[in-house]
């Protein structure tokens, strides 16, 4: 029988309510992430304006071309947009600056080597 003495005839018993279990682990809160190619592309821009050194400057420039497509691609996981323009800006003015200096370099060599034709 479905019956219980504290139940009226023909009613069947209806068991207790489950009381609800502790609430669950919420979800961890979202923090995007530093990307580090548009760390390591600041870092070497920098490194070629302080040093003038074009070695540098060409993989930062290379580093944040390559960091700018990960953080677009990303859609807000990845943060660093600033640092990666920032380290192109250097880079490119770093590269700017040396090839200034050659061509420079290169007119005085032609210039030099022309006056000394004209002298001789």
């Amino acid at each position: 029988m479905s019956e219980t003495p504290s139940t009226p005839p023909g009613v069947p018993a209806v068991p207790a309510p489950i009381p609800p279990g502790p609430p669950g682990y919420p979800a961890p809160p979202f923090v995007p992430r530093q990307n580090g190619l548009a760390v390591a592309c600041l870092v070497l821009g920098i490194i070629s304006l302080a040093c003038s050194q074009c070695i540098t400057a060409i993989p930062g420039v290379i580093l944040g071309h390559v960091a700018l497509r990960q953080i677009r691609d990303s859609r807000g996981a990845d943060t660093g947009r600033g640092m990666a323009i920032s380290g192109l800006v250097c880079g490119y003015i770093s590269i700017g600056v040396t090839l200034l200096v050659i061509v420079g370099y290169v007119l005085l060599i032609v210039l030099g080597l022309g006056a000394a034709a004209f002298s001789a």
